[in-house]
C-alpha cells in the first residue's frame, strides 16, 4: 500500500522588479475537511475562510507557507497582503479546478515593469512522490564549484549562492549550475569585470561560465558586496533568486593618514609640496613595507616603525637643503607591500608630491631662507627656488652676489615689503619723487605678526619667531648697523654667543625719478660655524604713513615680520649714523619684509 500526504502544500514565489513583502495568505471557499484516502471526485459539504499569517512577512521564495485539504478548487479564492514597493495592497486569484493532495502549488507574486499591475497566480508545481516534498524550487541558481575554476583564496558558501574573493588580484572561472542558459546583466562601480566565457560544447551548462578579474583592494578599501544578477535567456524580466553574490574582503593592511588608494591606479599624489609624516600603515604578521625610487629619483621617503609598534610604519616625507632639482617637478615613490618569507608577492602603490624648495643657510639651530619674500608669499611660482638661485648660478654667495648684480636686479630682490594678511606684495614705486609701497593701505587692520607661523608661506616654510630672531639678534649692548663688528648674545645658544656682522652699500640704484643712496645690505654669521654662509638681511624701510619708506633721510629702516603672538618683534631703528637693532613690533599698518625658515621636518636627505 502507497501512502500518500492528505494535504496540498503552497510554495510562494516572489517575481517583482523592486521590493516586495508578503504578510498573509487567506483562502476564501476552503475546504475544511477531506476524506482519510484520497478522492478526486470529493466535493466538500463544509466550506470557510482559512488565513495563514506569516510569522516573517516573505521578502523572497519560500517553501510550504501553507497546507490545505484535497478539494475541488472552484470558486475558492486566495488572496495576498502585501507590500510592493512600498505600497500595500491585497491581490487575488482563484484555485485550480482541482487541488490534489501530496501535490505542491506555486504561489507566485508578480510585478514587471513599474506600469505594470500586481498579480497573484496559482499553478500546480510537482507531485510529491511518495516520501517527502524535495521540489528543486524554481531552479534556484548555484555554482558548480567542481566544474569552475577557483583560484586559492577564495570560497563557495555552502548554499552555493555566495563566492568570497581575497583583497588581492583574482581570476577564477565561475560555472553556474542552472537549466537554462543565463544573461548576466551589466556590473558597474565595482574593481571588476565579468564576460561571458560560454563552452558550448558542455550543452547548457556550459554556456553559463562567466570569467571574473577583480583588482587588487587597496588598502582603506572597506569590504564590499558585489550582486551578479542574471536573466534567464526568453525572459524579459530578472528575478530576485536569479543571482550570485561576490563578497570581496578589505585589505589586511590598515593605512592611516593624509594618503588613500583607489581600484583605479594605486597612486595618489599631494599634488604639492609636502614633507614629515604622511601616513601610517599597520601590517599583518608576515607582511612588511618597503619604498622604492626610480632610476633618477632621490630617496625622499623614509620608513621608520613606529614607538610603540613595531607592526605600524611611519612613511616620512623628507627634504633636501637646496636641493637643485626643488623646481615644482613631480617625485615619486613606490611603497610596497610584500610578504616576509616570499618577496614575488607584492602590492605595490605610488605616492608623489611637488618637489619645490627655497634657498637657505643654516644658523644657530635655524634653516634660514637666503631672499625675502616677494610677489605672492604663498606661492612657490613668485619665489626664488633653490633650483634657480641667482647667487649660486653667478659662482657667488649672496652677499657678493647684491655687490656685483645690476641695478636693476638689485631693486628687484630688494623692493618687496608686505602688509596684513593677504599675502601680495608690494613694490616700491616712484610716488612723484617719492617713494612708496604701492598699494599701501592706512586702514590696514591685521597684524602680519600676530598671524599663525605658516599664514604667509608656502608649504613647508614659516615665519621664525621671536625667539628664533633673538639667537642672532639680541644682543647684551646696541648693534650698530652701519658699521661692521660683532656682537655677544644675551643668551647664547647651545654655548655660543658671538655674531659677526659686515654691511655694505649701493648708490647706483634708483626707483623711477629717485636716485637712492646708502642702500644698506648686511650679513651675520657665527665663527663657529665658518662652512655655513651667512644670513644677509636687505630690504626696503618700512611704511606707516602717506610719507613713504624714507625716514631721517635714509631707506634702511627695516621692519621685520616675526611669529609672535604678542606682537613684538624687531626694527633697524634710527638715522644712518645712528642706525641699530631694536625690539619693535610696530603697528598694523605698518609694511615688513618677509624672510621665512625651513619648518622643523624629520628626515632631512642630501646632506
Amino acid at each position: 500500500m502507497v501512502l500518500t500526504r492528505g494535504t496540498a502544500r503552497l510554495d510562494l514565489h516572489i517575481r517583482v522588479v523592486g521590493t516586495a513583502s508578503v504578510e498573509r495568505l487567506t483562502l476564501d471557499g476552503a475546504a475544511l475537511h477531506t476524506p482519510l484516502f484520497g478522492d478526486e471526485a470529493f466535493a466538500p459539504t463544509q466550506r470557510g475562510e482559512v488565513s495563514f499569517l506569516l510569522d516573517t512577512p516573505c521578502t523572497e521564495d519560500t517553501p510550504d507557507v501553507a497546507r490545505i485539504y484535497e478539494q475541488s478548487g472552484e470558486g475558492a479564492i486566495l488572496r495576498a497582503e502585501a507590500v510592493v514597493n512600498g505600497k500595500r495592497c491585497e491581490i487575488e486569484a482563484e484555485l485550480p479546478g482541482r487541488i490534489l493532495r501530496n501535490r505542491i502549488y506555486v504561489v507566485t507574486l508578480l510585478k514587471g515593469v513599474a506600469d505594470q499591475e500586481v498579480r497573484l497566480t496559482v499553478e500546480p508545481w510537482e507531485e510529491g512522490g511518495e516520501v517527502g516534498l524535495h521540489p528543486d524550487f524554481d531552479g534556484r541558481i548555484r555554482v558548480d564549484a567542481a566544474a569552475s575554476e577557483l583560484p586559492a583564496g577564495v570560497s563557495v558558501s555552502e548554499a552555493g549562492d555566495r563566492v568570497t574573493l581575497p583583497c588581492g588580484r583574482t581570476d577564477l572561472l565561475l560555472a553556474l549550475d542552472c537549466g537554462d542558459e543565463l544573461e548576466l546583466l551589466p556590473v558597474a562601480g565595482y574593481p571588476l569585470t565579468v564576460e561571458h566565457e560560454a563552452d558550448a560544447a558542455q550543452g547548457v551548462a556550459g554556456l553559463n561560465r562567466f570569467r571574473i578579474r577583480k583588482s587588487l583592494y587597496a588598502p582603506g578599501m572597506e569590504a564590499d558586496e558585489v550582486v551578479l544578477q542574471f536573466r534567464r535567456k526568453g525572459l524579459s524580466e530578472s528575478y530576485p533568486e536569479d543571482r550570485i553574490v561576490l563578497h570581496l574582503e578589505s585589505n589586511p593592511v590598515r593605512l592611516e593618514g593624509a594618503i588613500s588608494f583607489g581600484a583605479e591606479s594605486y597612486a595618489f599624489d599631494f599634488g604639492r609640496y609636502v614633507d614629515n609624516e604622511l601616513g601610517r600603515f599597520t601590517l599583518p604578521e608576515g607582511r612588511c613595507l618597503q619604498v622604492e625610487f626610480g632610476e633618477d629619483e632621490d630617496p625622499w621617503v623614509k620608513l621608520l616603525p613606529a614607538d610603540d609598534d613595531p607592526q605600524v610604519v611611519r612613511v616620512l616625507g623628507g627634504w633636501r637643503p637646496n636641493d637643485p632639482r626643488a623646481d615644482g617637478r613631480l617625485q615619486a615613490a613606490t611603497l610596497v607591500v610584500t610578504d616576509r618569507t616570499d618577496a614575488s608577492v607584492r602590492e605595490e602603490y605610488r605616492i608623489s608630491r611637488r618637489n619645490y624648495g627655497l634657498p637657505v643657510t643654516w644658523f644657530h639651530g635655524v634653516w634660514w631662507c637666503k631672499y625675502n619674500a616677494r610677489g605672492n608669499s604663498r606661492q612657490f611660482e613668485d619665489q626664488i627656488l633653490s633650483s634657480a638661485d641667482p647667487a649660486v648660478e653667478a659662482g657667488q654667495s649672496l652677499f657678493d652676489y647684491l655687490r656685483d648684480c645690476s641695478p636693476e636686479e638689485f631693486r628687484d630682490l630688494w623692493g618687496w615689503a608686505y602688509q596684513g594678511d593677504s599675502g601680495i606684495g608690494m613694490q616700491v614705486v616712484d610716488d612723484g619723487e617719492k617713494l612708496v609701497m604701492e598699494g599701501f593701505s592706512a586702514s590696514a587692520s591685521v597684524h602680519i605678526n600676530k598671524l599663525p607661523a605658516d599664514a604667509l608661506s608656502p608649504d613647508g616654510y614659516e615665519l621664525p619667531t621671536m625667539e628664533e630672531f633673538n639667537r642672532m639678534f639680541d644682543a647684551t649692548d646696541y648693534v650698530w648697523m652701519m658699521w661692521s663688528g660683532s656682537h655677544t648674545l644675551r643668551s647664547p645658544w647651545e654655548g655660543h654667543s658671538l655674531v659677526q656682522r659686515e654691511q655694505r652699500r649701493r648708490n647706483d640704484v634708483a626707483v623711477g625719478s629717485v636716485q637712492m643712496a646708502d642702500v644698506l645690505y648686511a650679513r651675520m654669521w657665527s665663527p663657529d660655524f665658518p662652512d655655513c654662509e651667512p644670513v644677509v638681511w636687505y630690504g626696503p624701510g618700512a611704511q606707516w604713513n602717506a610719507d613713504g619708506i624714507q625716514h631721517s633721510g635714509h631707506y634702511n629702516n627695516i621692519l621685520f615680520a616675526v611669529c609672535s603672538p604678542e606682537g613684538t618683534g624687531w626694527y633697524f631703528s634710527g638715522a644712518m649714523n645712528a642706525l641699530y637693532l631694536q625690539k619693535n613690533g610696530a603697528g598694523t599698518k605698518d609694511t615688513r619684509i618677509l624672510r621665512f625658515k625651513k619648518s622643523p621636518v624629520e628626515y632631512i636627505y642630501g646632506v
